[in-house]
């Protein structure tokens, strides 16, 4: 099928755990999360700098590890990369719960509405991590593909953000 070249971008952070060739495929663009790894730095690329297996045996192992949010100014430069084409961008962040993200998104939000006055920034906090958010993010990319208007994507989020559960199963902490 032709890819619909929608006049808005679904954008989410790396954490919505959805895979790069399906973002790819869906036409959902994502911004990269930081993590450390025994003290060096890597984007949350999706697996490609360190591939996921890899990452789970150095922490089975004892690695250290640690995330760390986008700041603003990334925010910055990844949002105005679409606002200069003149498309406008419905974001949904990772839950403000786990991490300042959100915050800074909205930092973001706030200093490129004086720059580009004419174009929609939305950004939804999640209140989730993981998949479970990732199925909002992909919901929103069905809306858009069946020709719903970014405001009618906006009022969806609106209403359904909160409808989301999600449960999580760890092995050990």
């Amino acid at each position: 099928g032709k890819l619909f070249m929608a006049p808005y971008v679904i954008s989410c952070c790396s954490t919505a755990d959805l895979p790069e060739e399906y973002l790819n495929r869906r036409n959902i663009s994502h911004i990269c999360m930081h993590f450390s790894l025994d003290g060096c730095q890597y984007q949350d690329d999706l697996g490609r700098s360190v591939p996921f297996d890899a990452f789970y045996d150095a922490m089975r192992a004892g690695a250290e590890t640690k995330t760390s949010q986008v700041n603003a100014g990334e925010f910055m430069e990844y949002f105005s990369s679409f606002l200069e084409q003149g498309k406008d961008i419905i974001h949904v962040s990772m839950s403000s719960g786990f991490s300042g993200t959100y915050n800074s998104a909205m930092i973001a939000k706030e200093q490129l509405q004086e720059q580009f006055p004419d174009r929609k920034i939305y950004i939804f906090d999640s209140l989730c991590g993981s998949c479970g958010y990732g199925m909002v993010v992909d919901r929103l990319a069905d809306l858009r593909d069946a020709g719903k208007t970014m405001e009618e994507c906006r009022a969806w989020a609106e209403a359904h953000i909160l409808d989301v559960n999600a449960w999580f199963f760890v092995s050990d902490l």
